[in-house]
């Protein structure tokens, strides 16, 4: 079973963006798809919490 990703601060964020570069220029592949996904949730999450800290 793989680990889940998790972002918790802004360096994690930029790790996950260049990640998401990086995989976008690698061919096709399953795995690249779900990591992809696994990628877009952590972030996405990551910057709902971070919304919510600012309001």
């Amino acid at each position: 079973m793989r680990e889940p990703i998790a972002i918790h601060t802004e360096e994690d964020y930029e790790r996950a963006q260049q990640r998401v570069e990086e995989l976008n220029a690698a061919p096709d592949s399953g795995d690249k798809e779900h990591e992809l996904q696994a990628l877009a949730e952590a972030m996405l999450a990551f910057e709902l919490r971070r919304d919510e800290a600012l309001d």
